[in-house]
């Protein structure tokens, strides 16, 4: 059956070269011929197979408007055979019956005949559009495709798969999977022999070696499609070196990256730790040089005061008025020295450290500050306590000098089981979304990554009345 199909094809591809005006004369001929032999009398063959069959090649070959004119030429040619032009009475009747009989015969076969073939026609018309769009989507494609029949021949190839892979076309269509072993891409067909081999269908990416030498990073997709009981293999391939060398430049920059990150962060952490280690030196120097100093001249402005008091000089109230005023300097060096340097933070711990703190806030700001501590919270950690202290100076400075607050509140509340909080609220004149989220400044740096290395959670935020709310949430250590 597939050889008389194969043969009806090349037949029909023959006649379809020919003009179509050289068709109709030649079944024209054919139908002179058909009915010269219809004449003869001595005939043992039935003629209308041969109409029709005329009939036919005329619906086909050339139109339908010639195969209903050689319809009627047949009808008439037939008429005239059997009764002439001067027919006698009976003959006449005769021959105008054949002529309709045989006229609406071949009409109807023409009918039915050119509808199937008009449907056949759109059909084909149809099928061929489709191939060429899918020969020009092939053709087009970004992707490489190329299908192999059975005995290992390749059957398509197209131009993407051509440029990946560094060839012609011409070289790609004489591939052999199954003889063609030694081939530059010979990674590519072992596959292709292997999904043969196993039916089973294959998505891998790989690096391959080009015929004209270069390397390609490929995502390929080998499988069996079997089409009229014929089995092909399909193979597409799409070439990712650019996405390869964009993700590998990813990768670099994440590395060099993390690497900038962590040297930041020692970096930080170094600046942090010298920050520290100043400003407990300046706090030892405030306590024990200057303040000595002070107490060296407050004994002596005593004691000059006491000499001008016996000798009953009026100048002993301005002695007693420099007492006084060494001794609040004094006073308040010692409080400035236990901000910087806060000794008794590992004795007495953070809470009382912190409420000492909010009585130097007072004194040195000369603002109002209220102290609230809750009896559970407690940190024993001297890292920790440090670095909630400094954020909480930090805090409060930021409050006093920026904000211009007259009014701060330090909070240490422990919200068992969960964590424990210290809150830093002002009623200044707040701070924008845009500082709080982006912490530009060093201070907030600061208090960021203080937070982050005892893995506490900071939140600063401008609250809803006026000020600011700073808080550092620090989970409990069971």
């Amino acid at each position: 059956m597939a050889v008389g199909n194969g043969v009806v094809k090349r037949v029909d591809r023959v006649l379809f070269s020919f003009p179509k005006a050289y068709l109709a004369v030649g079944i024209v001929l054919i139908q002179a011929v058909i009915l010269y032999v219809y004449s003869l009398p001595d005939r043992w063959f039935p003629m209308s197979l041969f109409f029709l069959l005329n009939l036919y090649f005329a619906a086909k070959y050339v139109d339908a408007r010639f195969s209903y004119l050689l319809a009627f030429v047949a009808a008439a040619g037939k008429a005239y055979i059997k009764v002439g032009f001067n027919p006698e009475d009976m003959l006449g009747l005769h021959g105008q019956s054949l002529f309709i009989s045989s006229l609406s015969v071949y009409t109807l076969f023409c009918y039915l005949m050119n509808a199937q073939l008009s449907g056949r026609r759109h059909a084909e018309e149809a099928l061929d559009k489709l191939s060429r769009l899918n020969e020009a989507i092939v053709t087009n494609a970004d992707s490489g495709i190329m299908v192999f029949r059975e005995n290992g021949k390749c059957l398509i190839a197209n131009y993407a798969a051509a440029r990946i892979l560094g060839s012609s076309l011409d070289q790609l269509r004489n591939l052999n999977y199954r003889d063609d072993v030694s081939w530059p891409a010979a990674g590519l067909l072992a596959a292709v022999r292997e999904v043969r081999r196993t039916g089973t269908e294959w998505k891998f990416t790989s690096r391959l070696c080009t015929v004209d030498g270069r390397e390609v990073w490929c995502v390929t997709s080998i499988r069996q499609i079997r089409r009229a009981e014929t089995s092909y293999l399909l193979m597409v391939f799409t070439d990712i070196s650019a996405y390869k060398e964009a993700e590998d430049a990813r990768q670099r920059a994440d590395k060099q990256t993390a690497v900038a990150l962590a040297r930041a962060g020692v970096a930080e952490r170094n600046l942090l730790s010298i920050s520290e280690e100043t400003q407990q030196r300046i706090g030892r120097e405030l306590h024990d040089d200057l303040g000595q100093h002070l107490m060296g001249v407050a004994f002596m402005s005593e004691v000059l005061f006491q000499k001008l008091k016996d000798a009953g000089q009026e100048e002993m109230q301005d002695a007693a008025k420099i007492t006084t005023l060494v001794n609040e300097a004094m006073s308040r060096t010692r409080l400035l020295a236990h901000g910087l340097y806060p000794a008794e933070l590992s004795e007495k711990g953070l809470c009382q450290m912190m409420e000492k703190f909010a009585g130097y806030v007072e004194g040195i700001y000369q603002v109002e500050c209220d102290f609230l501590c809750d009896p559970d919270f407690r940190v024993d950690d001297p890292e920790v306590a440090i670095n909630l202290f400094r954020i909480a100076q930090e805090a409060v400075t930021n409050a006093v000098k920026h904000g211009h607050a007259k009014h701060i509140v330090l909070r240490l509340a422990a919200r068992q089981p969960d964590d424990m909080l210290v809150e830093i609220l002002d009623d200044g004149c707040g701070i924008a979304e845009t500082d709080a989220t982006e912490a530009s400044g060093l201070g907030m740096r600061s208090m960021r990554y203080r937070a982050e290395i005892i893995g506490a959670a900071i939140e600063v935020a401008a609250r809803d009345g006026s000020g600011t709310r700073v808080a550092v949430s620090l989970p409990v250590v069971q």
